[in-house]
């Protein structure tokens, strides 16, 4: 090799390591950083997941400055002089033009937004695997949780059950069992096991009958269930909120602020998340595979506000509404009008990743991600934590 050829090749090496030092440096300071995280949502029925009109709901968050959220709305180009909305967007060809400029920004980068999207009638399936079959299971001495297992059943049971079933009948366990969390009274309860035993007699599958046993079982079990479920619980933005605390917490150890869009339902747990913001207890890590996450979470205060006196949280609005806009068409087979087409070359999927409560036809752990790799169960250690915490000042401050 000549020396000329060698002198090129230690100057491309240099750089290339001073590029990665660069890099280095410049994750090591975003991680001593404390933004604020600004949040909305989409599609929130509360409890309430049987919902034609809204079937599906998404939280979006992101740590976009005043200037760079304020530079993302300017290609809204709306001549109004009101707050900026998807809906009111939505409704001519030129606002969704505005809404797709927005969304196509290389401003909008997988680091500084999160999107969380749940089929509402696949999260009712899964609740009745971990509400149900999960607690009886446990009682067992089995873990669902490992290897996915809870993952698998619930995919398998919501294809499963309106090809074999009476789908009137599968839709009408579904909202009685809705019901029953919401009331947890006996009436409601055998409200719902007589449907799930009439969805067992439509089944053109005898084999597939046993699954439907399985749900049946959880009778014996049910009012230990009911007693650690509380009638709330079925709200998919208590958990999407907690999985994107989560997932902020892990860049930013640090902590951070947190803005909410006014939220009832989230207002309503203000003292559980304080709770699972307890900075005063050692850090824990919990959950299985790519499950797992850290207690506490970092927040360091939590304030709801109208997202008229926040850019931010109007870009936070446009996002989750257009996550849940794509998501609906994607679910009811409705790919052909003009805003879904232009949101769907967007490769959106690379927002969302595994943050979503969505059916698939993955059963295995090597098709779920699930091979399990150790860890605590989430479901047995959270209650310690919580038993044991002390609600963070700052999160309880209303002002």
């Amino acid at each position: 090799m000549s020396k000329k050829s060698k002198s090129r090749r230690d100057v491309r090496k240099k750089a290339k390591e001073q590029k990665r030092n660069k890099k280095r440096d410049m994750q090591i300071k975003e991680k001593q950083r404390i933004p604020t995280i600004y949040f909305d949502e989409s599609g929130n029925t509360g409890s309430n997941l049987i919902d034609l009109d809204q079937p599906v709901f998404t939280l979006a968050s992101c740590t976009f400055s005043k200037e760079i959220s304020e530079q993302l709305l300017e290609l809204i180009d709306s001549n109004s002089t009101q707050e900026v909305h998807f809906k009111n967007l939505r409704r001519r060809k030129s606002g969704q033009d505005a809404i797709i400029r927005l969304m196509s920004s290389k401003l909008l980068d997988v680091k500084c937004v999160k999107i969380n999207i749940f089929l509402k009638e696949f999260m009712i399936t899964t609740k009745i695997v971990d509400i149900l079959i999960e607690y009886m299971m446990h009682l067992m001495g089995e873990d669902l949780y490992l290897n996915g297992q809870n993952i698998a059943l619930s995919n398998m049971l919501y294809y499963c059950l309106p090809t074999y079933c009476d789908k009137n009948l599968v839709q009408s366990m579904y909202r009685l069992f809705v019901i029953m969390i919401r009331s947890q009274d006996q009436e409601n309860i055998d409200n719902f096991y007589n449907e799930v035993e009439n969805v067992k007699d439509s089944s053109s599958d005898e084999s597939f009958k046993t699954y439907l046993d399985t749900i049946l079982a959880t009778k014996k079990f049910i009012d230990g269930a009911l007693n650690c479920t509380d009638k709330h619980s079925l709200d998919p933005s208590i958990p999407a909120f907690f999985s994107q605390c989560a997932q902020w917490s892990a860049l930013y150890p640090k902590g951070f602020h947190i803005i909410h869009d006014d939220s009832h339902s989230l207002e309503k747990e203000r003292l559980l998340f304080a709770q699972f913001m307890d900075w005063t207890q050692n850090e824990v890590e919990l959950g299985y595979d790519r499950r797992k996450y850290n207690l506490p979470l970092k927040g360091k205060s939590l304030k709801f506000a109208s997202s008229k006196d926040f850019s931010q949280i109007q870009v936070s609005d446009i996002i989750a509404s257009s996550f849940a806009y794509w998501a609906t068409g994607v679910s009811r087979g409705e790919t052909e009008d003009y805003l879904f087409l232009e949101l769907d070359k967007l490769d959106l999927n690379r927002f969302v990743g595994h943050n979503k409560i969505w059916p698939t036809k993955d059963v295995t752990p090597e098709e779920l991600g699930t091979i399990h790799n150790g860890g605590l169960n989430a479901a047995d250690h959270t209650p310690f934590f919580l038993y044991n915490a002390t609600p963070n000042p700052s999160v309880m401050n209303t002002e």
